[in-house]
């Protein structure tokens, strides 16, 4: 069975105001949303290099608010849970999107 890594404590309200301090960032949490996405369909989505959404979902692990799953090569990003507080500045902080246009590996 993969691997989860997990946050090793709940963020902060100042590591969740960094990670959603970018407007890439913020379109990637978009996409995460509730469920498990794979990288190469964030990529699709916010049309960025490879390097520059690996450093954006970096951030958003160092800031406590996303876990990755890796399977083989793959990595599949979800949010972590938080304190609903938090989640909500999360939910209205991040921008709505069509779920239909998906493409994954």
């Amino acid at each position: 069975m993969p691997k989860v890594k997990q946050a090793a404590q709940a963020p902060s309200t100042a590591q969740v105001c960094l990670g959603l301090s970018d407007p890439t960032r913020l379109q990637l949490l978009a996409r995460i949303g509730k469920e498990e996405v794979c990288v190469c369909d964030l990529q699709t989505f916010v049309q960025r290099d490879q390097p520059t959404v690996s450093r954006h979902l970096a951030m958003l692990r160092k800031c406590g608010l996303v876990e990755v799953r890796k399977e083989g090569r793959w990595c599949h990003y979800r949010r972590t849970k938080m304190a609903p507080a938090l989640a909500q500045i999360v939910d209205l902080a991040t921008p709505r999107f069509s779920s239909k246009n998906r493409s994954c590996c």
